[in-house]
C-alpha cells in the first residue's frame, strides 16, 4: 500500500487508474469548502508543494476522508496568517482555483478568524481524494492536550491510503 508522501512523486500511472471526484478542486470554486488544511510540504529542489486536507468535515468530497493536492513547477507559494492560534486545523472558507497565463493558481481563505490565506501558482497540479484506513468517523478534538492521540486520529504524510478519486491539470500539455 502506498503512503501519502509518495503522491508527491506524481506517478503518471495514477492518471489512468483514477476516477473523477464529485467536485473538482482544480477547477471548481468552493470544492474544498470546510475541508481542513492539516499540513503543507514544500520540496524546493523539485519545486513541488503538497497540501494535506482533512475531508471528514468538508461540504463536498464527502466519500473519502483525506485529500492531497500536489503542485509541480511551483513559481509562487504564500502563507499569511493574521493571528496566532493554538493547535488547529485551518478550515477552508473559500477555495478559488483558476488559470492565469496558462498556470494553475489556487487561493484559499482559511479560518478560525481572523484567518489565513494560502496562494500557490504552478505548472501542473493534481488532487487525490483518498481513504486512510483506521481513521475515526470524525476529526479529533484539537483542544485535547494529548498530541499523540490527535496525531493518531488524522492523516499524515506517512499514512497508507487507498486511492478513490483524482483529477489533473498540466499547463505544459495544454494547447
Amino acid at each position: 500500500m502506498m503512503k501519502i508522501h509518495e503522491l508527491l512523486l506524481l506517478n503518471p500511472a495514477l492518471h489512468t487508474e483514477a476516477s473523477r471526484p464529485e467536485m473538482d478542486p482544480l477547477t471548481e470554486n468552493g470544492a474544498l469548502q470546510e475541508a481542513q488544511l492539516l499540513d503543507i510540504r514544500f520540496d524546493a529542489l523539485t519545486r513541488t508543494v503538497g497540501l494535506l486536507f482533512e475531508l471528514r468535515v468538508a461540504l463536498q468530497l464527502r466519500d473519502t476522508n483525506t485529500g492531497v493536492l500536489v503542485a509541480n513547477g511551483v513559481s509562487e507559494l504564500s502563507w499569511t496568517a493574521r493571528s496566532s492560534t493554538g493547535l488547529t486545523a485551518w478550515t477552508v472558507g473559500r477555495s478559488r482555483p483558476h488559470l492565469d497565463r496558462g498556470l494553475f493558481r489556487l487561493d484559499l481563505n482559511l479560518w478560525p478568524a481572523p484567518g489565513a490565506e494560502l496562494k500557490l501558482e504552478a505548472e501542473s497540479a493534481a488532487f487525490f481524494a483518498v481513504d486512510v484506513p483506521g481513521l475515526p468517523e470524525a476529526p479529533p478534538d484539537y483542544s485535547d492536550p494529548d498530541r499523540m492521540k490527535i496525531k493518531a486520529e488524522i492523516a499524515a504524510w506517512e499514512s497508507p491510503f487507498e486511492p478513490v478519486h483524482a483529477v489533473f491539470y498540466d499547463a505544459t500539455t495544454q494547447s
